[in-house]
């Protein structure tokens, strides 16, 4: 079980599981039932890891897939673990000059919800106060 409190031991792990997950959901095979949450846990836990090293994985997530709901539903927020300014920080010292470029007019424009109301809904939403992981089984 993977700590809400402190992810980070299980950092490669997420990352694989989150490629995994965006590849099933871009894959011709899609899955049944709830498994459509595990990219967005997966997606929230890499953001409180806070490695902006995960902002190009999680941005082609949301702006350069061919899934609908990725598309629409995985929740932009979700790349600023790091925090607003080191992730564009690294992306433009990394080359994600493209990236930057995007997720600055997006910060522009975005301010419902804030980065911070986010994160505290996307834990309630995934996680009891206690840290229990809400979701059904597979």
């Amino acid at each position: 079980m993977v700590d809400v409190d402190d992810p980070r031991p299980h950092h490669a792990l997420l990352r694989e599981i989150f490629d995994l997950e965006r590849t099933w959901r871009e894959g011709s095979d899609h899955g049944e039932s709830d498994e459509f949450e595990q990219i967005y846990v997966a997606a929230f836990l890499l953001f409180l890891i806070s490695d902006p090293a995960d902002a190009p994985r999680l941005y082609a997530a949301k702006f350069r897939t061919g899934d609908m709901d990725l598309g629409i539903g995985f929740d932009a927020q979700a790349i600023f673990g790091a925090g607003r300014h080191e992730t564009l920080r690294w992306l433009a010292a990394n080359g994600y000059a493209d990236e930057h470029a995007h997720l600055s007019e997006w910060l522009s424009h975005s301010e419902d919800p804030i980065i911070e109301d986010w994160a505290r809904h996307v834990r309630g939403y995934f996680y009891s106060p206690d840290g229990v992981l809400l979701l059904d089984e597979l």
